[in-house]
């Protein structure tokens, strides 16, 4: 059975190099303009897809890192105009997603094509802080992977 998340964008063929240009997003921080408001979408939160497929979003005030089990982490860049989220990613793609809060710990992400609803994850790591440490960031893999086998069983 060969699972194919629809994730942030239709990702038809895991490419070595796209694993490469997306993990090089996450080290590239794009300056954006927010309004004063604090961004709720900030953090770490994790999702499913209507397959049950697991994944998890972490979401710094510049980049969304999407990350998948047969994909790894995946960087968008993102912009946020009133209750509309913009992301997009180094080919020119782009995905207009409207935004709706649920509450603190949930936000739901909808446009056209399917709606997700997203949870904050519980776990105190920091996606963002872990990648400045190698060891650090082997334990925020370790915890993805014993996230992702839990949820999985669970759904």
């Amino acid at each position: 059975m060969e699972i194919r998340p629809k994730l942030l964008f239709k990702i038809s063929i895991c490419r070595p190099n796209v694993l490469a240009l997306g993990m090089l997003s996450v080290f590239i921080f794009a300056s954006c303009n927010f309004n004063k408001n604090k961004n709720p979408m900030l953090g770490n939160w994790y999702g499913y897809e209507e397959d049950s497929t697991y994944y998890e979003l972490y979401v710094n005030d510049s980049l969304i890192v999407l990350h998948h089990q047969n994909i790894g982490p995946m960087g968008y860049d993102y912009t946020i105009d009133g209750n509309l989220l913009v992301v997009s990613n180094e080919a020119g793609m782009e995905r207009v997603w409207q935004v709706l809060d649920d509450t603190e710990d949930t936000f739901t992400l909808t446009d056209s094509l399917e709606s997700i609803k997203y949870t904050r994850l519980s776990d105190p790591m920091d996606f963002f802080k872990s990648i400045q440490d190698s060891v650090s960031y082997k334990e925020f893999k370790k915890g993805f992977y014993s996230r992702f086998s839990g949820k999985n069983k669970a759904k």
